[in-house]
């Protein structure tokens, strides 16, 4: 299998230097050096014969050399689908560095790399600096996209094969609910017959407010909204309704209305709340990001970043966003044989509407993993940051799961300190109790 991929490996150097002699665009990744803060960052080429391209943002450890100790990889994986992971990572607080509201660099005391090296990768093909130079690199599915992302480690693998001599983990929020596992499934399976440095580490997954199994995932917002004050006895009835519909359709696979429905179901709670935020139910407001994605698209940032200087950055993409039946089908199959070979952090954010507690919890309950039972009936533990109760917490075997008090979906902005803690618990094995 090692010589099969090292075989590849050498095929693909030979395509690629065919593209760019033809003018198509080629590996563009290189180290950046910014606030005394280093690592690498740029495109790489995934398919030679057309020029498309992943997009990279490595953070090197504080104290550490990724060419050289074993710190642990971090892989982060942003939703949407088709929003892209290195605004995201600003956004929520992971990175050393924060851009301000008028779009100036700041140092953030809660970033990650002082005990891990982090990677963002604009995912799928389209996202963020991550580009397409042909429609059939679209592949606006959860199968296709995965296989992409392979090839993406494979070749950093290739070229840099020191980084994944350590352990690895991937996290992925929201739509990364899809990403995370189905990154992990492709790993494990191509583990078996291969080497060093395409054999990948990987230690655990975690995935975040997750949207993974839409047919037990959908019909709790009605109950959810009534039961936080937010809509009334009428309104209730109409939203649930909808959530019967959205169950009948994917009963009969008709998963293009029954998302359409998703989407209707989240317009009315707008409506009837006077503009709550879905994400976070304590707030009427949007999210804002304009700042981060204007220094993103500053010419001396793209420079840094070794992005292409023509390249608009797109925080996300509608045309990726149209993962049309993928939306709807789901990836919890991925689960018991994950749960098997590594360990799996999940974790919900109290004041989610669109992902709720109920919702991600009745996930849990039907994922058919024989420890499954074992996590539900284990008692909680009450999860205190300095001496602060932080969340509650759940484990059993390799399968930990994890409420993140006063905040929403997006966890790790809400709650940046308490977030870093939770992921260093869960990937230096630390405990959940002082």
């Amino acid at each position: 299998m090692r010589i099969k991929l090292l075989n590849l490996a050498l095929f693909l150097l030979a395509l690629q230097a065919s593209a760019q002699s033809e003018g198509l665009l080629g590996d563009t990744d290189g180290e950046w050096n910014f606030l005394g803060f280093t690592g690498y960052a740029g495109e790489v080429v995934i398919n030679p014969l057309t020029g498309s391209s992943y997009f990279y943002w490595l953070f090197q450890a504080i104290q550490g050399n990724i060419l050289t100790d074993k710190y642990p990889l971090v892989i982060w994986l942003a939703g949407g689908p088709g929003c892209a992971s290195g605004p995201a990572v600003i956004f929520d607080y992971i990175t050393p560095f924060i851009i301000d509201d008028n779009g100036e660099p700041i140092l953030n005391p809660n970033n990650w790399v002082n005990q891990v090296h982090f990677m963002a990768i604009d995912h799928p093909i389209g996202t963020g600096f991550s580009f397409s130079n042909s429609p059939n690199d679209y592949k606006n599915n959860t199968s296709g996209d995965t296989n992409q992302l392979y090839t993406l480690l494979v070749r950093l693998a290739q070229k840099y094969p020191t980084w994944f001599n350590r352990d690895l983990y991937i996290f992925g929020v929201s739509y990364g609910g899809k990403w995370a596992p189905a990154i992990a499934y492709k790993i494990l399976s191509e583990n078996q017959g291969a080497s060093p440095p395409y054999r990948f580490n990987l230690k655990g997954i975690g995935v975040g407010d997750p949207w993974t199994n839409p047919a037990v995932q959908t019909s709790f917002y009605g109950y959810v909204a009534y039961s936080s004050g937010l809509i009334n006895q009428e309104e209730l009835s109409i939203i649930q309704a909808y959530e019967e519909e959205i169950q009948n359709q994917i009963s009969s696979g008709d998963l293009y209305e029954a998302q359409n429905n998703v989407g209707m179901v989240m317009e009315l709670i707008y409506e009837y709340t006077g503009g709550i935020n879905t994400y976070d139910i304590r707030k009427f407001t949007d999210y804002n990001s304009t700042a981060i994605e204007y220094w993103l698209n500053l010419n001396s940032t793209k420079a840094l970043l070794h992005a292409p200087l023509n390249m608009e950055h797109l925080g996300c993409n509608p045309n990726v966003y149209d993962m049309t039946t993928d939306f709807m089908e789901s990836s919890a199959m991925l689960f018991p044989y994950i749960l098997d070979n590594i360990n799996v952090l999940m974790w919900i954010g109290q004041d989610d509407l669109l992902l709720n507690t109920p919702c991600v919890e009745n996930l849990v309950a039907n994922i058919n993993w024989p420890g499954i039972q074992g996590l539900l009936n284990t008692n909680k533990m009450i999860w205190k940051v300095n001496g602060t109760v932080a969340g509650y917490v759940k484990n059993y075997s390799t399968f930990t799961f994890v409420h993140l008090l006063k905040s929403g979906h997006i966890g790790c902005h809400d709650q940046p300190a308490n977030s870093r803690d939770m992921f260093f618990r869960f990937i230096y094995n630390e405990g959940w109790q002082q």
